[in-house]
């Protein structure tokens, strides 16, 4: 069975700016941390300023290839044990998808609620270690359909807005550059989970990211 993170918290600095580490030289707990404290902060000021009931945000792949999964559930698990009603649903389209090492079911999952042919109470499951709920992709996209009638996908959203107070979304580079382009709503924050090998130099930043128009933090992933 794949290996998945305990639901250990990483370190946190409450709803304030988060120091500012070094990328290069911090362990894997403390850019989790620091990322974590960042969306945080984030998402406190949202609710100060714009008085949202639900703070969504995208957690990415910031190129083909990258797989954000494991660093985006480590994420969603470490914010459930501080706040209530936080959901994280899985978009992945390949192998990668989280329903595997979670051992829940990967169908029917956002696909098929999308589709009609599912309801929330099919595809909402809770993380076996912790107060996070999981809703899994469902069947891939190229095999079971798109996301259902035109509009479909962003009437989901809403209610997931409705039901949760953080709902994160996360998915690989292609499917994250979709799923932005295609909600009405944007994202509030989002996390691009770069690959790095130790002693290289940082991957340049995706335009395609930049172009949202939602705050990123750009999160190195020790290749």
């Amino acid at each position: 069975m794949s290996t998945i993170p305990s639901r250990d918290k990483p370190p946190m600095w409450g709803k304030n700016k988060p120091p500012a580490i070094d990328q290069d030289t911090a362990d894997a707990d403390q850019r989790i941390g620091h990322a974590l404290s960042w969306l945080e902060g984030r998402f406190a000021t949202l609710r100060e300023k714009a008085n949202v009931a639900c703070c969504r945000a995208l957690i990415a792949g910031g190129d083909v290839g990258v797989r954000p999964q494991i660093t985006a559930l480590t994420l969603a698990r470490a914010l459930a044990d501080t706040a209530s009603r936080v959901i994280l649903v899985d978009l992945s389209q390949s192998a990668g998808a989280l329903s595997g090492p979670l051992e829940l079911p990967r169908s029917p999952g956002l696909a098929e609620l999308c589709q009609g042919r599912a309801g929330f109470e099919d595809v909402v499951h809770r993380d076996p270690v912790s107060k996070l709920h999981f809703l899994a992709p469902g069947k891939p996209r190229s095999l079971g359909g798109e996301w259902g009638p035109a509009g479909m996908l962003d009437r989901v959203c809403r209610a997931l807005d409705e039901s949760y107070a953080f709902s994160l979304f996360c998915a690989e580079h292609e499917e994250a550059l979709l799923l932005a382009r295609t909600l009405k709503r944007p994202f509030a924050a989002g996390i691009v989970i770069r690959e790095r090998r130790r002693g290289s130099a940082p991957a340049e930043q995706p335009a395609d990211f930049a172009s949202f128009g939602f705050p990123l933090y750009w999160l190195d992933q020790r290749a």
